[in-house]
């Protein structure tokens, strides 16, 4: 019987010891960014009004700088030509300063409006400054085909709020 119990107990600490290394092994989650609301787009493409945005994120950041959850941006119908659509994805990664401006990198698809059909596409969200109506501002950018980005967003949130919590 003493041998069965202390092989039970080399068993349960060999299990917690690789349960342990497991958990730790995983990245940790060091902030965690919501928001959602309108924003006005800046001139962009020599176009001086280009309309208007509703968006949503819903975003964890890992200290490994990997990420999940979700953005979605839809500008509105009766946009300037060429803006109309939806752009939408999986948060994969970040990167920047949490006490200054974070880059978003999103995989997702495009749905132009009307009569689209989804595209795939990578995007980058950088949220300039954190804050509510009038504060807030981010910008969107494409693949510009040459290995780098291109600028096709500058928002600035009319209603709504972009929030950074640590954790």
């Amino acid at each position: 019987m003493k041998h069965l119990i202390s092989a039970l107990s080399v068993a349960v600490l060999l299990v917690g010891a690789q349960v342990g290394t497991a958990s730790a092994a995983a990245p940790h989650v060091v902030a965690m960014i919501n928001g959602g609301g309108t924003a006005t787009m800046a001139e962009v493409f020599g176009i001086s009004s280009p309309g208007t945005s509703v968006f949503a994120l819903n975003v964890k950041l890992y200290e490994d700088h990997s990420a999940t959850g979700h953005f979605d941006c839809v500008d509105q119908n009766g946009d300037a030509t060429g803006f109309p659509g939806n752009i939408f994805g999986e948060v994969v990664s970040w990167s920047g300063d949490l006490n200054g401006e974070v880059t978003l990198n999103v995989v997702g698809k495009f749905l132009s409006i009307p009569g689209g059909h989804p595209v795939a596409v990578t995007f980058r969200v950088k949220i300039q400054v954190f804050g509510g109506a009038g504060v807030g501002h981010w910008t969107l950018e494409v693949p510009d085909g040459a290995g780098g980005f291109v600028v096709v967003c500058i928002e600035t949130l009319d209603s709504g709020q972009i929030v950074r919590r640590w954790v």
